[in-house]
């Protein structure tokens, strides 16, 4: 990509959720619905970011760099501040439901040999931030802080279409 295009910025993220589409945040939902416990790997770590901080980030950039004179090109890493394991995140997930009235499953924590799956993850997927900090200023806030906004979002979409 860049070689083609010089100019661009390339924006890598990870662990991305949202209201909207198949994301780890409504699969723990609905499969909290459907069962009474959960296995959850916890030896694979990243941040959590929520597509509305992410693309709140963006808009911020394009004001930043109008038709970028290619100061600021190149690779970015932007994702929420913090880390956690898929466990942690799928618990942050039910203790913030809990208070909303979504049925808490039983949690086990499990590795990732335990997970039966053909699809092979990076057991590290956080990514250093800081070259954005220091040519944008742009630092998305801590996914835990986040999250609650995406479940509240969830919660009133599901208010309207029942």
């Amino acid at each position: 990509m860049l070689q083609a295009s010089p100019l661009a910025m390339v924006l890598r993220t990870s662990w991305l959720y949202s209201p909207y589409g198949n994301n780890f945040v409504k699969t723990m939902l609905r499969l909290g619905q459907a069962k009474k416990q959960l296995r959850v790997i916890d030896d694979q770590f990243g941040a959590p970011t929520s597509a509305i901080d992410l693309a709140d980030a963006i808009l911020k950039l394009l004001v930043q760099t109008p038709g970028n004179s290619g100061a600021r090109s190149g690779i970015f890493h932007l994702t929420a501040q913090g880390q956690t394991s898929w466990y942690g995140f799928a618990k942050e997930i039910f203790d913030n439901g809990s208070r909303r009235g979504h049925p808490v499953p039983r949690l086990i924590a499990i590795t990732t040999e335990e997970y039966p799956t053909s699809v092979r993850r990076p057991r590290n997927s956080r990514l250093d931030c800081g070259k954005m900090e220091r040519a944008f200023g742009i630092k998305l806030p801590p996914w835990k802080d986040s999250l609650p906004t995406v479940l509240e979002q969830l919660d009133r979409e599901q208010l309207h279409t029942n």
